[in-house]
């Protein structure tokens, strides 16, 4: 039986489209374009959101953005589902004890990723993010400890789709990604400097779900400078002392598959 329902679909895509900075605010004709709907039921569905306070329509400028109804209802979702709600509570303790910016990542069936949680140190110079950015899997540092985990018959598929230099630091040698996949499965973390971002560095590692399949990254964020290998390595252990504990409260035992060490 096919569950799919349109109006729904183009919903959740509408909702996706206006959370991206990029697409913030839009024109009827933009989220048309954007989304692949005709304008007549993309009007129809954006007035039904509009009237449950999902998204916003602005007269002046005759654009949509995102309704205030989502704030109360993202936080919401965050407090009634437990195990988001204790890795985002752990955020805060990660960032004072390591002094750099702490983020909760999930990947996206698109397989994007996108911040859901982060926290920042007090009194420390510290990189900020934006709750909802997306970043492509392969090309981010921390998407890696999403894919070390997949299945090994994957992983030719990533390094057929391309493996893009967006900067120098980029991975872009095949049996390199492949060797930083089976190093990460090894040692249960990942540090990268400067492949998506120029200058920017993060100490990352995964947090499983009972079934050992990876739920959400965690990783703390740095300027390249400050994170040499000493202080990753520092960084790591703090880390992995968190995502491990998540992982066992999620219901996911060491040693489970050999995917934690």
């Amino acid at each position: 039986m096919d569950y799919y329902v349109p109006s729904v679909a183009l919903s959740v895509r509408m909702l996706k489209l206006l959370s991206r900075y990029k697409y913030k605010a839009c024109s009827l004709t933009q989220i048309a374009e954007l989304t692949g709907a005709n304008k007549t039921t993309c009007l129809r569905v954006l007035r039904t959101l509009e009237a449950e306070d999902l998204i916003k329509y602005d007269a002046q400028t005759k654009q949509y953005s995102l309704g205030q109804y989502l704030i109360p209802l993202g936080y919401r979702a965050l407090q009634l589902n437990d195990s988001v709600s204790r890795a985002t509570a752990e955020l805060r303790s990660v960032a004072n004890s390591t002094g750099l910016t702490t983020v909760l990542i999930e990947r996206l069936q698109d397989d994007h990723l996108i911040y859901i949680a982060s926290e920042e140190p007090l009194g420390e110079v510290h990189i900020s993010v934006s709750i909802g950015q997306q970043f492509p899997l392969v090309g981010a540092g921390f998407g890696r400890c999403f894919l070390a985990y997949d299945d090994e018959s994957s992983w030719p598929r990533w390094i057929d789709q391309g493996l893009v230099e967006y900067t120098p630091q980029s991975i872009t040698d095949a049996q390199l990604f492949v060797n930083i996949l089976r190093d990460i499965r090894s040692t249960g973390y990942h540090v990268s400097h400067g492949g998506l971002m120029q200058g920017v560095s993060s100490v990352a590692a995964p947090i499983f779900g009972k079934h050992g399949d990876v739920e959400w990254v965690m990783a703390c964020l740095a300027t390249t400078s400050e994170l040499q290998s000493e202080r990753a390595e520092s960084v790591a252990h703090t880390l992995l002392h968190t995502t491990q504990a998540l992982s066992e409260w999620n219901g996911y035992h060491t040693g489970e598959g050999g995917k934690m060490r």
